[in-house]
């Protein structure tokens, strides 16, 4: 990246475009600060900006003025402050650093609508006791710009140290990257660059901290999602719907399939759904029909489905984005406009014409779940080709993820085959270098890296270098065993190259390269489709049952016939959460209140209720595993769950109880209830209920499944929350979906009965012996007739 004092000629543009770069991020710095903020960080390291910087910055200063009008009023001076764990940017666990040089890499980005004010890293490390401290040191660079080194301090080594570091906020652009680099010595003379005391380890608990400031967008549908997600910010998405005090429940379903699109999108980072009847500050969208509209906001009459981006009336900066229509039927075909044609929108406003849904997703089709019963090759598993390839001294793991439907049934079978082609830098000695492949950090197999030019003593072939990196290329057969499959997976590739071993003195490292070939192979062909419900792991998990069809065209939302406002949030919640698992909108879901349940009798059920409105579920108590209806609760005999293999790979644990067995009481206090059984209006249907004592515990429950570790921990058909404790139960019948082939299922079956199953293979015996025994005596029989 060329750096302006060596640049020889500046063309007028450019010099206009950097002027204007340079003049708006100065500006901010020398305003006056928001109360409650401090005020700009000092500058470190140097503080010229790169003409790719400056072009990059002017570009968004640029569109910035095209925002506002003339006229208008002072620019947004909204600020807020975050705080991001490097855990947070991709830092799953503290990381060493070893040699005399090495680096990590970590992601940055700023949301489009911000500029970063003022920027803080608080640094936990710690060094080696056996470095020098005049000569050994962490630097941090914001794209390749140095912004700060941490120094090891003689008498601090081998401690853990905490620093912090302002860094130059002009250096925070769209997309960025964190860089931290090791610089170790252990010795004035000639040293090994891989000695064992050249180590620096940075925590993943280590906290960037940012100040940013609020920029103004124009209104214009062509930005959307942004700003109301914005793929460049990593946080959790909070984007509150506004609604009329009690709305319709054909308008809560158009709300649902927003919060489901938003949810698709925000995939990994997780989605809030605030609902309100006035309008919050920030971003937020607004439903509105010519009869139901909100107070506070200023809502056109319309005559057609009419998407609106507008100026928030009281947050400067802030956009509304207005969802309208002239009845319930007209807001549907705005929102479907919105989810299934974004790309074409643009201008303030524009009006619907004429929306079709297309076809119906078939079972399993969906962009974040790999499809069965194909050979898939493993570049299709990530989305860049470059997460295929490593390079360093120390090479990091390949990851691929591999997300499988909930119900993949793979009892019984010898596992999922996979063919790998794989390229690295040959390693000095035969045996010193290996490739471990993993899944979900368990071993699958590790086979051992040749020098270039050796054979493989099974095949007896030569390993033939390859001119790309000067490395060698290999392929080998291995099976990832069915016990280890869950529905979310990670492959992961370890390479293991040492360095070569020299003297002491040697003025370059030698780095080594790696990669997995894109047409890599999976073969998920002996896969079938066939799970024991009810199955709460694979509810919190996958959202399935709902899952199987990505846009939910099998899935009835049922809710109170008036819902309140914590039962419409957690409703959008749960359907936003079905989004992430999925990556589609569920553009086909059906909403429809208590009373008109038995109407969606040929869909799964996902059911909110509280105490103060138990409908449905207070008609199906002979269904339930519980029950709460305020203080009076009942439920069958409680059995706490404990064997999570059994449930997910076997079926799940039998009831101990008969299912007449029942107890109810009366108790204060908030109780949450998730659970699931069959559908008592249709076979092999399903219900999954959420429960409360009263609708201010809706949301704990729902906090609960945004948290990773509670998510493990619910399983069988019946999870109590009760403030911070969780536990989970096996209470009610099983039942069976999907389908197996014939002889599959009637293994499966027998698998429980050992008794019967040597009963049928009796039988079997003795049918076959009969049916031998009577061929034999009746060729016998014709070899006597044909002798007389």
């Amino acid at each position: 990246m060329p750096d302006l004092r060596s640049t020889s000629r500046v063309r007028p543009r450019q010099l206009a475009v950097l002027l204007a770069a340079l003049g708006a991020s100065l500006a901010p710095l020398q305003s006056t600060p928001a109360a409650g903020t401090t005020g700009p960080a000092p500058m470190v390291g140097n503080a010229s900006l790169s003409l790719a910087q400056a072009s990059s910055v002017a570009d968004h200063v640029i569109d910035q003025a095209l925002a506002t009008p003339t006229g208008a009023g002072p620019a947004d001076t909204s600020v807020r402050t975050q705080q991001f764990l490097l855990r947070d940017l991709g830092l799953q666990t503290p990381i060493e650093l070893r040699g005399i040089d090495q680096s990590v890499y970590l992601p940055l980005s700023v949301r489009l609508d911000e500029t970063v004010q003022k920027a803080r890293l608080r640094l936990n490390y710690t060094f080696s006791p056996g470095l020098l401290p005049d000569l050994s040191q962490i630097k941090v660079f914001i794209n390749d710009e140095v912004l700060g080194t941490v120094p090891a301090v003689k008498g601090k080594l081998g401690s853990p140290q905490t620093l912090d570091i302002d860094l130059d906020p002009r250096y925070f652009t769209e997309y960025a990257k964190l860089r931290l680099q090791f610089i170790g010595h252990y010795t004035m003379d000639c040293e090994y660059p891989f000695h064992t005391s050249l180590w620096a380890q940075v925590s993943n608990q280590s906290v960037l901290e940012l100040t940013t400031r609020r920029l103004p967008l124009r209104n214009d549908l062509s930005l959307l999602p942004t700003p109301f997600f914005d793929v460049r910010d990593a946080s959790r998405v909070r984007l509150p719907f506004v609604m009329a005090g009690t709305p319709p429940l054909d308008v809560v379903r158009s709300a649902g399939v927003l919060s489901s699109w938003f949810g698709a999108m925000a995939s990994y980072r997780g989605a809030d759904f605030p609902v309100s009847d006035k309008l919050p500050a920030g971003h937020s969208i607004v439903l509105a029909t010519n009869e139901h509209r909100p107070t506070g906001v200023e809502i056109p009459q319309v005559e057609a489905p009419t998407l609106k981006m507008v100026d928030h009336p009281s947050d400067p900066g802030a956009k509304v984005l207005l969802v309208m229509g002239r009845d319930a039927a007209q807001l549907s075909q705005a929102v479907d406009a919105l989810v299934l044609g974004q790309a074409a929108l643009s201008g303030e406003q524009a009006s619907v014409g004429k929306v079709e849904l297309p076809a119906r997703l078939a079972a399993h089709d969906a962009p974040n779940i790999v499809k069965t019963g194909t050979v898939l090759k493993l570049g299709q598993l990530v989305g860049n080709a470059q997460a295929l390839q490593v390079t360093g001294t120390t090479l990091p793991v390949i990851r691929m993820p591999l997300r499988l439907p909930a119900d993949t049934f793979a009892w019984r079978t010898e596992g999922v085959p996979i063919e790998l082609r794989y390229r690295y830098t040959p390693p000095a000695q035969l045996g010193t270098a290996r490739l471990a492949v993993q899944i979900n950090d368990q071993l699958v197999e590790s086979f051992l890296l040749r020098p270039a030019g050796a054979t493989n003593s099974q095949s007896q072939r030569m390993l033939l270098p390859f001119l790309e990196i000067g490395g060698t290329f290999d392929r080998q057969a291995l099976i990832v065993p069915a016990f280890q499959l869950g529905s979310t997976n990670e492959l992961q590739f370890r390479f293991e190259i040492p360095p070569v071993e020299s003297s002491r003195c040697r003025d370059t490292v030698l780095v080594s390269q790696a990669s997995i070939d894109a047409d890599s192979t999976i073969d998920l062909r002996n896969l079938e489709h066939y799970a024991t419900l009810p199955n709460l792991a694979m509810y919190a998990n996958s959202g399935f049952p709902f899952t199987k069809f990505a846009d939910l065209a099998e899935t009835a939302l049922v809710l109170p016939d008036v819902p309140g406002t914590q039962v419409i949030e957690t409703a959008l919640g749960l359907l936003g959460q079905m989004g992430a698992a999925t990556g589609v909108a569920g553009t086909r879901v059906q909403v429809i209140g208590a009373s008109q349940v038995k109407t969606v009798a040929d869909r799964d059920l996902l059911v909110i209720a509280t105490g103060d409105a138990p409908a449905p579920l207070d008609g199906w108590r002979q269904a339930l595993p519980s029950h709460l209806d305020g203080d009076a609760r009942g439920n069958a005999p409680l059995t706490r769950f404990s064997d999570t293999a059994s449930e997910w790979f076997t079926g799940a644990l039998p009831r101990k109880y008969p299912g007449t067995a029942w107890a109810e009481w009366k108790s204060e206090g908030p109780l949450a209830a998730l659970m699931a059984f069959e559908s008592p209006l249709s076979a092999g249907r399903s219900v999954v209920a959420l429960q409360a004592t009263d609708p201010a515990v809706l949301g704990a429950m729902r906090a609960a499944m945004l948290d990773p570790g509670k998510v493990a921990g619910m399983q069988g058909d019946l999870v109590l929350l009760r403030g911070a404790q969780m536990e989970a139960f096996r209470v009610g019948d099983v039942y069976q979906v999907g389908d197996l082939r014939w002889w599959r299922w009637m293994w499966f079956q027998m698998r429980g009965h050992p008794l019967l199953l040597v009963a049928l293979v009796g039988l079997i015996s003795l049918l076959l012996a009969l049916t031998i025994y009577r061929a034999l005596r009746a060729r016998a029989e014709r070899r006597v007739q044909g002798e007389s």
